[in-house]
C-alpha cells in the first residue's frame, strides 16, 4: 500500500510540475525578458534610416532600452546584413537639419531611451506613432508610392500623442519616432 501512495505522490508532483511549466511556456506575454526590434525605410535622400533596440522587461515594465544600430550585436547583424543604418543624419541645412538639430539629437539620445524605463509594455504597444508613405519599385525601374507600408515618421504636427507620451525630442520627431516604433516592435513579438 505504501508503494502505491509513494507512487501516486511522485506522479502528481511529476504532473504538477510538467503542468506549470507548459503553461508558463504558453503563457509568453513579455512581462519578463529581453527582446529586439528594429525599424528602418528608405530616407528621401538615399540613406536607410534606422534603429535596432534591445529592449528589457520585468513584470510588463520596461526596465531599459538600448541603441545595438550598427553595432556587433548578433541580432543588429541579422536584420542590417552588411548595411550601415543612418540613426542621425549630419547635418543638412537646406531641409532644417543644423549642425545645432544633430548635437540636439546626440545629446539627448540616452535620455530618451531612458523616458521609456518605468513604462508598461501596454502602454507602450497602444501608443501611436503616425508616418508618411514609403516608395517602393514601380517594376520598371521606377518608384511609386506605397501607401501600405510604414515609412518616415511625421513631424509631431501629426505625431501629437508622441509629443505629449514625453518620448520625444523636440526638434527630432523622425528620430524619436524610429525609437518608439522600433520598440513596439520589439515588444509586438
Amino acid at each position: 500500500m505504501k508503494k502505491i501512495f509513494k507512487g501516486l505522490a511522485i506522479l502528481a508532483a511529476s504532473t504538477a510540475v510538467c503542468a506549470g511549466i507548459g503553461l508558463a511556456a504558453g503563457c509568453s506575454d513579455n512581462s519578463n525578458g529581453t527582446y529586439h526590434g528594429e525599424y528602418h525605410y528608405m530616407g528621401s535622400h538615399g540613406s536607410v534610416y534606422g534603429i535596432v533596440v534591445e529592449v528589457t522587461v520585468k513584470n510588463n515594465i520596461i526596465t531599459k532600452v538600448k541603441n545595438l544600430t550598427n553595432s556587433d550585436d548578433a541580432y543588429a547583424k541579422s536584420v542590417q546584413k552588411d548595411a550601415t543604418w543612418t540613426f542621425v543624419s549630419s547635418a543638412m541645412p537646406d531641409y532644417g537639419w543644423t549642425d545645432k538639430a544633430v548635437e540636439n539629437w546626440t545629446s539627448h539620445e540616452n535620455w530618451l531611451l531612458q523616458q521609456y524605463e518605468g513604462r508598461s509594455v501596454k502602454d507602450i504597444l497602444n501608443l501611436n506613432v503616425y508616418t508618411d508613405y514609403a516608395y517602393k519599385s514601380d517594376g520598371n525601374g521606377g518608384w511609386t508610392q506605397d501607401y501600405g507600408t510604414l515609412g518616415e515618421p511625421c513631424s509631431v504636427d501629426f505625431n501629437g500623442e508622441l509629443k505629449d507620451s514625453g518620448l520625444l525630442i523636440s526638434g527630432a520627431t523622425q528620430g524619436s519616432g524610429r525609437v518608439a516604433l522600433a520598440v513596439k516592435n520589439a515588444l509586438s513579438k
